[in-house]
């Protein structure tokens, strides 16, 4: 009797130990942004205390696994895929906090480009064209930032993260998948996501690797062979691939490259969360909410089966004291050597990119010093592939090692604008680069259009000393043609139609960073060159007669602190374009009266040197993700001066240009000496590359140029009447470049609505005058 007690008591207490030791694995699918759902499907799970002992996925679910793992609660991620760092990633765009603007080129029209070498033995063009179309550098830094401390905190073995992880990569060489159990865990889990042609591949063990999802996108086979859990509990948020249509890149690429993948989990082993989720696109990410609720509601249709099946629990408590445990196992991020593969690359190359990743300090670098850096060097145009990762020393530190290929050193690009008005343009650009310690660039830009032809050569070299410092020169010669580029019909109280203005000038910048962190630049620049303006002082002229001239020699001096950290060349959204100026011109001007202007009289070697104080700020300010408040303010102050007539003193004046279209014109009401204007850019957002933006300034003149009965010009008292400008654009900030509907008014104009459709973009050089 005693005995068979004792059986039943040894039975009894097995039972509730298996009970008890139930172990669970959590498999995530790949699927994209759908991935999302899978925060919510751990949501659920934890409030209702079911443990998770083991994580395993591909893809978006690795992204989510490895979260996990690392001890990130669903809120925290949700915190993070919320937050404008990792729109910024997935976008490919530097976060705004520390992206660099200190190589940044004056804008140009590009919309293609591609990069090449030359091969003198081969007698061959090797061109090195986009391997993908999100830019990879903002995410390979972050994955550090994320997952580095963690996998050292492991020993570099996913066995010992909080949650034991494993996840699949595809090795397409070998047509195959790659389970990775071990080394960093940032590398695995970017390895896992890379898709082709959206992100760039990286190398594991020396094999190519990309998306997970192409051999086993849902790895619970995987998650049997390595942990056998007692329960598997799977989440899918994709499907095995669709029917390929002909005008969708990723259906062709999935069905050429995917093979089936099983999602069939015994019953016996576990449960399958699965749902369908119709109209959420790859990248989709700021559907979060909408997307964490449905995985979320999705887990809690099926928790009274997972709560039959699994018989221990873990409570919140118990979690946190986890999570807390192992967090005080991750190290700081102080990074000591770094590391170059190949070791092939010059030594003055590796000084460079070292002076700029410690910022010019020698020993130890934090992670915000070398993520700084790393946005540098990526920003100054001389390397390709630039893969960090980071490994823990022997001194507890962290080594950075970096996998470079240099950047070819030729690049052609091609651009400009289709327009339905006159202002169509074409652009080339060639350039050339020289890496090295002091590297330098020099570029050939051309523009050819009806209203704006022009080219510049320009040289510019980097010192990486500290502070940096540059220099540029360039010649710029070009032409403002306000007649062949006319939008409107002929009026009779307008300003003459034909009208040329021609620049030739030699251009010196100096510049160094002020404050590398805010992106604050102080520069010097020196313009030498000669300025013509060729018009009639009526439009009552015929092919036989003779055309006005003036001509102006320019020495004009300027110091100006600026700051331009806005994310598009035209209608921006987001940052800021601030600048201070003080420049002074120094003038020879003279004037040859054509056959409509009998009574003028020619005029040489008269002086009129102009002092020139400029406070420019324009500033975009987020409400919400769907509205964002532009501001402007724009105070100019110079000397008046006046030229043989009306019309070259207004050309030669400055000019209120706030939109892409104003530039086009020459708009007598909104130039002056003296003026100061304010404005209100609001834009509507109908998605991150779409959106309406609006805007309206209104220009207040201190004094404005009149034109007297002779043809001179003279000054009105002071505070004229002042002017609004409007104009409102339908825009699609595409990957090549801007397409825009726009509608701009000019109040008092003699052509006060101009309706336009525009692909591409309308961008000018500055001109000598400007500062």
């Amino acid at each position: 009797m005693q005995g068979k007690k004792i059986f039943i008591l040894f039975i009894l207490t097995a039972i509730s130990w298996g009970a008890c030791a139930q172990s669970v694995g959590l498999v995530l699918s790949g699927g994209g942004a759908k991935g999302l759902s899978h925060i919510g499907v751990i949501k659920a799970l934890e409030e209702n205390n079911i443990p998770v002992d083991y994580v395993a996925g591909t893809s978006m679910g690795s992204i989510i696994s490895g979260l996990y793992a690392i001890g990130l609660s669903p809120d925290e991620m949700i915190v993070l895929f919320r937050s404008d760092d990792f729109n910024s990633w997935q976008q490919g765009e530097s976060e705004r906090n520390f992206a660099t603007y200190v190589y940044r080129r004056d804008p140009v029209a590009e919309l293609f480009g591609a990069t090449f070498s030359l091969n003198p033995k081969e007698k061959s063009i090797n061109y090195n064209l986009p391997t993908s179309l999100i830019s990879p550098y903002p995410m390979d830094i972050a994955l550090i930032q994320l997952f580095a401390s963690s996998s050292a905190a492991a020993g570099y073995n996913f066995d010992r993260l909080m949650v034991p992880f494993r996840c699949v990569s595809s090795d397409i060489a070998n047509k195959k998948p790659y389970v990775i159990r071990r080394g960093g865990l940032g590398e695995a889990i970017r390895a896992s996501m890379t898709f082709p042609f959206v992100f760039k591949p990286i190398m594991i063990d020396s094999v190519l690797m990309f998306d997970g999802g192409f051999y086993n996108n849902f790895p619970w086979d995987v998650m049997v062979k390595d942990f056998n859990p007692g329960y598997i509990i799977g989440a899918k948020c994709s499907s095995n691939p669709t029917e390929p249509d002909s005008e969708d890149l990723m259906t062709q690429i999935e069905n050429m490259m995917m093979v089936e993948t099983n999602y069939d989990i015994p019953r016996e082993k576990g449960i399958l969360l699965d749902q369908l989720y119709p109209g959420i696109g790859l990248m989709d990410f700021e559907r979060i909410d909408e997307l964490v609720q449905k995985g979320y509601d999705l887990a809690m249709s099926h928790m009274d089966e997972i709560k039959q099946r699994v018989k221990s629990r873990r409570s919140a408590k118990e979690l946190a004291e986890m999570r807390l445990a192992f967090r005080k196992r991750c190290p700081q991020l102080i990074f000591d050597k770094i590391y170059f593969t190949p070791d092939t690359l010059k030594e003055n190359k590796k000084i460079f990119i070292t002076n700029t990743l410690k910022n010019h300090m020698k020993g130890t670098a934090n992670f915000e010093m070398i993520k700084r850096g790393y946005f540098r060097v990526v920003a100054s145009g001389n390397v390709n592939t630039f893969y960090p990762t980071a490994r823990m020393n022997k001194d507890s530190l962290f080594d950075l090692h970096l996998r470079i290929t240099e950047r070819p050193p030729f690049r052609i690009a091609i651009g400009g604008n289709i327009s339905s008005s006159s202002l169509n343009q074409g652009y080339l650009g060639l350039e050339y680069r020289n890496f090295g310690l002091y590297p330098w660039r020099t570029a050939l830009d051309i523009d050819l259009g009806r209203f704006y032809t022009g080219g510049t050569i320009s040289f510019r070299q980097d010192f990486s000393v500290k502070p940096l410092v540059f220099y540029e020169a360039s010649i710029t010669a070009h032409k403002f043609d306000y007649f062949r580029g006319s939008q409107t019909k002929f009026y009779p109280d307008r300003l003459p139609t034909s009208i040329e203005e021609t620049e030739v000038f030699f251009t010196l910048k100096v510049g160094t960073p002020i404050d590398l962190e805010r992106s604050i630049m102080g520069k010097f620049k020196l313009n030498i060159g000669r300025d013509n303006f060729i018009y009639y002082l009526t439009d009552n002229f015929t092919s036989y007669d003779i055309p006005d001239r003036t001509g102006i020699s320019i020495v004009a001096p300027s110091l100006m602190l600026e700051r331009n950290t806005t994310d598009y060349r035209i209608y921006p959204t987001a940052g800021m374009n601030q600048r201070i100026s003080v420049g002074y011109a120094f003038m020879s001007s003279d004037y040859t009266p054509g056959s409509t202007s009998s009574e003028m009289s020619p005029t040489s070697h008269v002086f009129n040197n102009r002092f020139k104080a400029r406070l420019y700020s324009e500033i975009y300010h987020p409400v919400n993700k769907w509205l964002t408040i532009g501001t402007l303010a724009d105070i100019t102050i110079s000397n008046k001066f006046l030229l043989g007539d009306y019309i070259s003193s207004l050309l030669a004046m400055p000019a209120f240009q706030p939109t892409p279209h104003s530039k086009t014109l020459l708009l007598k009401d909104f130039r002056a000496p003296t003026y100061f204007a304010v404005g209100v850019n609001p834009i509507f957002r109908v998605s991150n590359s779409v959106f309406l933006n609006t805007h309206v300034s209104y220009f207040q003149p201190y004094r404005s140029l009149i034109k007297n009965s002779d043809g001179t010009g003279s000054f009105t008292g002071a505070f004229p009447k002042g002017y609004f400008m409007g104009n409102m654009a339908a825009v699609w900030q595409s990957p090549v470049g801007p397409v825009s509907l726009s509608l701009s008014y000019y109040q008092n104009g003699d052509v006060k609505w101009y309706p336009q459709l525009n692909i591409g973009l309308m961008l000018f050089k500055p001109k000598s005058l400007d500062n």
